[in-house]
């Protein structure tokens, strides 16, 4: 897919003190943190966008005590639909799109976008960090099927102490300077706009793994994906989050993702491997609920149960 603008040029700007910058937030029931990120992103250079899932009320509320602030009602159609309706409404050459669970101040966002008017990359993810100060694993490899056997299927998502350097996966990495990547969470995203109306988040995939489709397209069309840890959102939950609903579109649509990037062939060794994925972790799961029985393991359990089962039906995608 072609774009317009040559990657990793500087966007024109006469006066980049008074540029706006355009964020969409994907509202989901949940007024209170909205509302929360809505202080903190009030600022006359932010031109903020709720996209209001599923019409909420208390979204609606949330955002009318903030007038520079407007509101787009969508049905539910995935995180992925939500971004790009929201970004038919904006208004400035750089969006940052994002939960509206995180915390982002103004700051950030002005930081972020300055990297891409700058022409230092065409798409720049923060670092994310829970809610006790320490940092998410975020960084991600494109989802070949051999990277799937190696970094999902193989490896845990924490590092393995003494692992060769030379031999670590990409989900390991934690640079302290701002480094090219292949892919990464979109909890909080900055773009230049044209850029993603050129390639917009794929809409298929309702929740998970929109994003690994995405950075593939980058991918493909040489837009540059910098990480930049100097600086961060909050966000919990993440990978921590494990729900039998999630874990069946994890295993569901890491199967879809391989086979609408890479085709049938690819998506046919990908099964296999994604039911191997999900077979560790509810061996895993199992062993701790083993070691320690309680409420919370037995929750994982079950979900890891509803991954390994949603993987096998998953050879559907691939007949």
């Amino acid at each position: 897919m072609s774009v317009s603008r040559p990657v990793s040029r500087a966007l024109p700007s006469p006066d980049r003190a008074s540029v706006a910058t355009s964020v969409v937030i994907v509202a989901y029931h949940r007024p209170d943190a909205l509302a929360r990120l809505l202080a903190a992103l009030d600022a006359p250079d932010v031109d903020i966008v709720v996209v209001n899932v599923e019409a909420d009320t208390a979204v609606r509320d949330a955002v009318a005590v903030h007038p520079g602030a407007s509101v787009i009602d969508q049905e539910n159609l995935g995180y992925a639909a939500a971004v790009n309706r929201g970004v038919t409404k904006a208004t400035s050459d750089v969006v940052v799109f994002t939960n509206d669970d995180v915390i982002l101040g103004s700051a950030t966002v002005r930081a972020l976008a300055e990297r891409i008017r700058a022409g230092a990359a065409d798409v720049v993810v923060p670092a994310v960090h829970d809610e006790h100060g320490r940092v998410s694993p975020t960084i991600a490899a494109l989802p070949t099927p051999r990277n799937l056997l190696w970094q999902w299927a193989l490896l845990p998502d924490a590092p393995i102490p003494g692992w060769p350097s030379r031999l670590r996966p990409e989900k390991w990495r934690r640079p302290g300077t701002a480094e090219r990547v292949e892919a990464a969470s979109a909890a909080t995203v900055a773009v230049a706009t044209e850029l993603l109306a050129a390639v917009p988040l794929p809409e298929q995939y309702f929740l998970y793994w929109e994003e690994s489709d995405w950075f593939v397209q980058l991918a493909r069309c040489d837009a540059s994906v910098v990480y930049d840890p100097e600086h961060c959102v909050v966000h919990s939950g993440g990978r921590d989050d494990i729900r039998p609903d999630k874990a069946r579109l994890m295993a569901t649509n890491a199967v879809r993702c391989v086979r609408d990037t890479q085709g049938t062939a690819a998506a046919r060794r990908a099964w296999w491997i994604v039911l191997l994925w999900q077979a560790r972790l509810l061996a895993v799961d199992s062993c701790r609920r083993w070691r320690h029985d309680s409420p919370a393991t037995r929750a994982r359990l079950d979900a890891r149960r509803a991954g390994l089962v949603a993987a096998g039906r998953a050879r559907s995608l691939v007949r």
